[in-house]
């Protein structure tokens, strides 16, 4: 059996494949995926069709080249918890942004339960709003 933290790492390189089929016995039935407020799309889904449909599936659509870039994962037993950086450009705006973000996974009995996104939101919007096409600049 994996442990916690490579079901972690398996998802990312699912997601980075876009193999659905291989994501879902990793998440939970009821699977609880929080996305941020002010996140595209932010808020809670439940289950791994709402999170394939709300979320994976949204981000490819809206974005271009979009990525979570994994800078460290660390391993706390049940709760796995991933640094790094989202980029991507906006397809409407053209405007490329870099967003750090912090991962929780919480896993249990060999699939992931719960998510929960901390990221800047500001400048992921920043990204959506402005109308001239310019690369955005983060602090």
């Amino acid at each position: 059996m994996k442990t916690n933290l490579e079901i972690v790492k398996d998802l990312y390189q699912f997601v980075k494949s876009n193999d659905l089929d291989s994501i879902r016995p990793i998440f939970h039935k009821n699977i609880k995926w929080n996305q941020m407020k002010g996140f595209p799309n932010g808020g809670q889904y439940v289950g791994a069709d709402e999170v394939f449909q709300n979320v994976f599936k949204s981000l490819k659509k809206d974005w271009s080249n979009w990525a979570s870039q994994i800078e460290d994962y660390i391993d706390a037993g049940e709760t796995i918890l991933v640094t790094g950086f989202y980029e991507g450009t906006f397809n409407e705006s053209g405007i490329h942004m870099e967003a750090e973000f912090i991962h929780k996974y919480t896993v249990q009995d060999g699939v992931i339960t719960k998510f929960n996104q901390y990221t800047d939101t500001s400048l992921i919007a920043n990204a959506m709003r402005v109308t001239t096409k310019k690369k955005q600049v983060n602090n």
